[in-house]
């Protein structure tokens, strides 16, 4: 019964002194910290990437800058242009041609040169060499030299040697065109200075105006559209005059026969 009751009593005061304040200047106890819990964070799924490539877009060759020269002329074997005659356009063709006047007062035997008794006139023929200038695909500029002499003797007979020169200009105007062949219409106008070496010859001057229509042959089916050959046809006006006579006279130029055909082309090759 006594430890009973001492029980108690041990237990009430055990009981008080948890429930008093804390004295004075105390410090009070520090509650045990607590613990933040934060949620685990879920890892976001990677968005799908899309695996489709557009194609790389086609090489786009710069155009020349202004100014610059126009490129060589393209080839059959590389990347040919709408036609031969596009590809030449602001090229310089080279030609070599021959200039037929026909029967002058200078009186020339046949191949050899000029007949110091001016007795019988004969056929001159003249060589010319210039360049054509394609400044647009329609027009083209026109300029050559024409040149000829001559001179010998024959048994007893002396031969007056002779010198003929002189400018042909003119212009070409495209008619139509096709993949290697190209039309058009070539007026001229030539100026000729004949020039005997005998004494007591005056100079010959010749003056031949042209209306003409040219064909031009390319050869680019062979894969060098810079070369090319043709022909010309159309009318003629001459006028030559000499110390004794003057003469005037309207024709027709262009092939009369095969062998003409053959003797007239002309060669031109594009630079």
């Amino acid at each position: 019964m006594l430890l009973g009751t001492l029980a108690v009593l041990a237990l009430g005061t055990t009981s008080a002194r948890a429930q008093q304040p804390p004295a004075a200047g105390g410090t009070p106890p520090t509650p045990p910290p607590s613990v933040a819990t934060t949620p685990p964070v879920e890892a976001a799924a990677p968005s799908p990437v899309a695996t489709t490539t557009s194609p790389a877009p086609p090489a786009v060759v710069p155009a020349p800058p202004a100014g610059e020269g126009v490129g060589p002329i393209p080839t059959a074997d590389e990347h040919p242009a709408p036609s031969d005659h596009d590809a030449v356009v602001g090229h310089y063709g080279i030609q070599a041609r021959r200039l037929d006047p026909g029967p002058l007062p200078l009186a020339l035997r046949p191949g050899l040169g000029c007949a110091t008794d001016m007795s019988t006139p004969c056929t001159v023929t003249l060589g010319a060499i210039g360049a054509r200038y394609w400044m647009t695909r329609n027009l083209a500029w026109n300029g050559y030299l024409a040149f000829g002499t001559g001179g010998g003797s024959s048994g007893t007979q002396g031969l007056d040697t002779y010198l003929g020169v002189g400018p042909i200009v003119g212009l070409t105007l495209l008619l139509g065109n096709w993949r290697h062949l190209a039309i058009g219409a070539s007026p001229e106008l030539a100026v000729v200075w004949f020039r005997p070496g005998g004494s007591g010859s005056g100079t010959t001057k010749l003056v031949d105006m042209r209306a003409a229509l040219e064909a031009e042959l390319h050869f680019g089916f062979v894969g060098i559209p810079a070369l090319s050959i043709g022909l010309v046809a159309g009318a003629e006006l001459q006028y030559e005059s000499t110390p004794a006579a003057h003469l005037w006279s309207v024709g027709m130029i262009g092939a009369g026969s095969v062998w003409d055909t053959l003797t007239d082309l002309f060669i031109r090759y594009y630079l």
